[in-house]
């Protein structure tokens, strides 16, 4: 298996049952991943630890995923994926995530779409 040990991956979703399906699965393939339950959370924790990719829900009560997106991007610009999640992903075409995960999604895909943008430095880390 690859060392994915030192790849950190935030998720933000509202729904606790999203939350510990889609940590389970990165977990399994070695990853660590962290949660958030709401927007505001994720992004405070983004702002005080390091992340290689962030998974973020769109319908949240307090922060949709495209203020996150914004709020993100405003503040560090294309350094970090995100990815939006929604049940339905045509709404978000022209917005500016690197990638959109249809809710539900095979856990195949996601691990696909996760590989597909890690950043260069983090995708070093892997094959070592």
């Amino acid at each position: 298996m690859k060392n994915t040990r030192s790849v950190k991956i935030l998720i933000i979703d509202d729904e606790p049952g999203i939350l510990r399906m889609l940590s389970f699965a990165l977990s399994r393939k070695g990853y660590i991943s962290e949660t958030a339950e709401n927007g505001t959370d994720g992004v405070e924790k983004f702002l005080s630890d390091t992340y290689h990719l962030v998974l973020t829900d769109m319908k949240m009560p307090d922060m949709t995923g495209e203020q996150v997106l914004h709020k993100l991007r405003k503040i560090f610009g294309n350094t970090v994926p995100i990815v939006g999640m929604s049940g339905t992903p045509w709404l978000l075409e022209g917005q500016s995530f690197d990638a959109v995960l249809e809710k539900p999604c095979s856990i195949k895909h996601l691990i696909a779409v996760v590989e597909d943008l890690l950043p260069i430095s983090a995708k070093r880390s892997i094959r070592s």
